[in-house]
């Protein structure tokens, strides 16, 4: 006989994952998209934020009158803010502009409704890019592996540690193909030199498998985090 799955029991993980991107210019929201769809693709529940007024929606062809600070502002419902797309396990919302220091603790509790809730960061390191990491379960940073660029990535995750020293992102690099594995290494071993243990090089963005990798290591990732 057919087990039937009773929704009731259901849990969803509640991941919260920025993606950060330490330079301009290197096409983030087409990873955050793409792991987005490879979440929702294995039935897991996705909601993606867009934090960069309204880029990582365009990117994503989704069409939308209202945004996440419509909510907090008591002008909208929840509902109205997020677009459900094609799959209907992923769901997309704006942010708006709207402090995201404000909003952290509202998408926190957000996060516990999904399996995964994707932010799409605009580049940089802020207070606000600082703020976010720390609340994270877990997070990725993107880094140009051009010439001395990978320096920002660098930069950011000492920002970060200074406030959350035991913040443990996954790298992820962008730029030329044949310099990202050195990059990645040179880029270790500065932060091994100067910021103690090294997050893990996971490739680079543009490799086919790189969204299943970037999931598989995030659910490992998250489930030790819980039972420790």
């Amino acid at each position: 006989m057919e087990r039937i799955l009773d929704i009731s029991d259901y849990e969803p993980a509640g991941r919260l994952i920025p993606v950060f991107t330490a330079n301009d210019g290197l096409d983030e929201n087409r990873l955050t998209l793409s792991l987005a769809k490879a979440a929702a693709s294995r039935g897991e529940t996705v909601l993606l934020i867009d934090a960069q007024n309204g880029e990582m929606m365009k990117h994503a062809g989704i069409i939308y009158l209202k945004t996440f600070t419509d909510v907090l502002a008591g002008t909208a419902q929840l509902r109205d803010a997020q677009y459900i797309t094609s799959n209907e396990h992923f769901t997309a919302m704006a942010l708006g502009d709207i402090d995201w220091s404000r909003a952290l603790g509202s998408l926190s509790a957000l996060s516990l409704d999904y399996d995964w809730v994707f932010i799409a960061a605009p580049p940089g390191c802020t207070p606000a890019h600082i703020n976010l990491a720390s609340a994270a379960d877990m997070a990725m940073i993107l880094f140009d592996a051009s010439d001395a660029q990978f320096m920002r990535a660098f930069w950011m995750l000492e920002a970060i540690r200074q406030r959350d020293p035991q913040f443990d992102p996954l790298f992820v690099a962008a730029g030329p193909h044949d310099e990202a594995v050195e990059t990645a290494e040179l880029l270790r071993e500065t932060v091994r030199s100067f910021l103690g243990a090294a997050p893990d090089y996971m490739g680079h963005m543009n490799h086919p498998g790189m969204a299943h990798w970037l999931l598989q290591a995030m659910r490992k990732s998250t489930a030790s985090s819980q039972v420790a």
